[in-house]
């Protein structure tokens, strides 16, 4: 295996440490191998801008994940509470490859149709996320992409964050379903999202236990925000 960089082995470490977190059952993982097709992000990010015209910008090269697939799939299980999340991320090279996502909706809009097929899914959730995927949509002239979350019934949503944001918060979050909510423009007094809310109630109630070593107060203040 290529020697891994600091973000690499970041995201090794988060696979670690579900399968070591007491507590935690993981049903499943996956932790590569390397895509060394693609090569390191300087190669990667020149393939796309040569293949399909995408210019990213250079900051984008520190949280360059290389692998052809990274996941884990756990739960946590107590007899007042059920909690559970997935990741499965995609390399962005790879996640560029393979455009769009099916609308929300039987009828959609020409806006949400363009929207839908602008997007390119890189962590998604097959095993127990209900049609849910995070993704990429770099608009006309940017190189800085935008950061969307889509449900399969619900609609597309965007978040206020950005691609390496969304990586470091999935590192706290382990991928809890739903914690993407947050950083969108929802209530979760919605009836729509009161699920999501309580995954992450319940996410903010037992993780300081069983991870405490990360910082949980930015989770709770966004929490409280769309109460």
């Amino acid at each position: 295996m290529p020697e891994l960089t600091d973000a690499e082995r970041c995201f090794l470490g988060l696979v670690d440490e579900l399968s070591a977190a007491p507590g935690v059952d993981v049903l499943h993982e996956e932790r590569g191998p390397v895509d060394e097709y693609v090569g390191d992000a300087d190669e990667a990010f020149q393939l796309l801008a040569d293949e399909l015209g995408i210019s990213l910008d250079a900051s984008l090269h520190r949280v360059y994940l290389r692998f052809e697939a990274l996941s884990s799939h756990w739960a946590v299980e107590r007899p007042d509470l059920y909690l559970t999340g997935e990741f499965s991320l995609r390399h962005v090279a790879a996640a560029m490859m393979v455009p769009g996502v099916e609308p929300a909706v039987d009828e959609p809009s020409e806006e949400e149709e363009r929207l839908c097929a602008e997007l390119f899914p890189f962590d998604e959730h097959p095993r127990g996320g209900g049609g849910t995927l995070a993704a990429l949509r770099v608009p006309h002239g940017s190189t800085i992409p935008e950061v969307w979350y889509h449900h399969a019934t619900r609609g597309t949503f965007r978040m206020d964050i950005g691609y390496p944001q969304y990586l470091e918060t999935l590192l706290v979050t382990k991928g809890t379903y739903g914690w993407q909510y947050l950083f969108t423009d929802v209530r979760f007094d919605d009836i729509d999202f009161q699920g999501a809310a309580e995954n992450i109630r319940n996410m903010l109630r037992v993780f300081p236990e069983i991870f405490p070593d990360h910082d949980y107060s930015g989770l709770r203040a966004r929490l409280e925000a769309r109460a």
